[in-house]
């Protein structure tokens, strides 16, 4: 009786065991590329070929150069040289042009420049105020109020910065030389960056004699919750502290919207002026967060040495110590530099300007501006060295004759401003 495929037993688990031990074998073969070949269309050029279109243009790149129909390379344009004779004017009318500015050099120069002798003139537009697109007619660009301008002589150039506060368009204009740099302010040197790293040779190097000496700020527009802490914790990445003072309310204890830092350096003053400090820190490497597994390292030792601790043959000396791992020497941690803002507090910008020393607030408050006179007459001596000053007494008169004294005033237009008496003169009129 025949049997049906359908009703055959399933096939064994070793069967299926046999499929499934096969594994794919894939042989990868090194693929040859012709370089002189032409370079085989896209999916794009191919698209437009059965459309019947014509192929874009390839764009070019700036190695291979302009090439010619035939096929031959194009020399690149070489830029043209600027004029060593240049000059800079300014306070300009926005709405100048630079046929406008050439012209203005030729008339009024008196047959000194021509306009062969201007070889450029560079006129910085200001930004478009409108959107492109918008609706509404579009407003004429402007210029920024200033031009650079070169000259082919030297003659032509001196010409031009004689022409200086001439007015055009009711403005004196300002005419420089484009070269010269006076009357520019000197650029201040910055204090070297906070060093985190606890490396000393990095925190002592291009140290920089600090523009001021102070080294107390004072800080302003403080939220009504910060305190002493906060305003620690906030400046703590410009330098070493000494002290903090936050002005309080006497019934609540909040504050009042001001304090004081003393830190113990003028650098770190005069970062915590400048808003941020530049902050040097290191950059973790993830060769410091790995760590060595010992029993990969002995399971290691066992494959190369046999059972009775012998090598293997086949295994010389040297091959062993090129397997070995090599110590790696210390390397100097990496360090990055980077800005720690200081001058936003709980959401508020905060003031901070620099703060007299305590010295200073010292002779202000109570020498007054007399102090310098008052030292010298006593021989130059401070408060704290033993001499007292001595102020005239004066002569002491019952109350009731202090009141009868009235109190004259020298200038008669003030008199009659304030109501007060005139100081007699010895003239007495009388009036009939």
């Amino acid at each position: 009786m025949a049997t049906d495929s359908s009703s055959s037993p399933p096939s064994s688990p070793k069967v299926k065991k046999e499929k499934s031990s096969k594994k794919r074998k894939t042989d990868l073969t090194e693929i040859e590329v012709d370089i002189n070949l032409p370079e085989p269309p896209s999916k794009k050029a191919k698209r437009l070929l059965k459309k019947g279109k014509a192929l874009p243009a390839k764009p070019k790149s700036d190695d291979e150069g302009d090439s010619d129909s035939d096929g031959e390379a194009k020399p690149k344009k070489e830029k043209k040289e600027r004029s060593p004779y240049g000059i800079w004017i300014g306070n300009l009318r926005f709405t100048v042009t630079k046929q406008e500015l050439k012209q203005w050099f030729v008339d009024n120069s008196g047959g000194a420049i021509t306009l062969d002798d201007i070889t450029r003139v560079h006129l910085p537009t200001a930004k478009p105020t409108s959107a492109p697109g918008a609706g509404g007619p579009k407003k004429p660009t402007e210029n920024r109020g200033f031009a650079y301008v070169d000259f082919a002589t030297f003659e032509a150039n001196v010409a031009a910065i004689a022409l200086s506060e001439t007015e055009w368009y009711r403005r004196k204009v300002l005419i420089k030389d484009a070269k010269s740099f006076d009357g520019r302010p000197e650029k201040k040197e910055e204090p070297a960056p906070v060093d985190l790293t606890g490396n000393a040779k990095t925190a002592s190097a291009a140290t920089a004699a600090p523009a001021s000496t102070s080294t107390k700020i004072f800080v302003g527009n403080l939220s009504f919750q910060v305190t002493e802490d906060d305003l620690r914790e906030h400046f703590h990445k410009c330098g070493p502290i000494r002290w903090v003072k936050v002005a309080t309310f006497e019934d609540t204890g909040k504050c009042k919207g001001y304090g004081w830092v003393n830190f113990e350096n003028a650098d770190a003053a005069q970062w915590a002026v400048k808003g941020f400090v530049k902050v040097r820190e290191t950059i973790d490497r993830v060769e410091d967060f790995m760590d060595v597994d010992e029993k990969e390292q002995e399971q290691e030792q066992e494959e190369k040495t046999g059972e009775d601790g012998e090598k293997k043959e086949g295994e010389d000396e040297d091959e062993e110590e090129k397997k070995k791992p090599k110590e790696q020497p210390n390397e100097e941690p990496r360090v990055k530099t980077r800005k720690w803002w200081v001058n936003q507090l709980l959401g508020r910008t905060l003031k901070i300007e620099l703060a007299e020393d305590d010295q200073t607030r010292y002779q202000k408050r109570f020498r007054g501006k007399g102090g310098a006179q008052r030292r010298e007459q006593n021989g130059g001596a401070g408060a704290g060295d033993g001499v007292t000053e001595v102020k005239e007494k004066k002569e002491w008169k019952p109350r009731e004759e202090r009141k009868k004294e009235p109190k004259f005033h020298q200038d008669i237009n003030v008199a009659r401003l304030t109501g007060a008496a005139v100081a007699p003169t010895g003239k007495k009129t009388t009036f009939e």
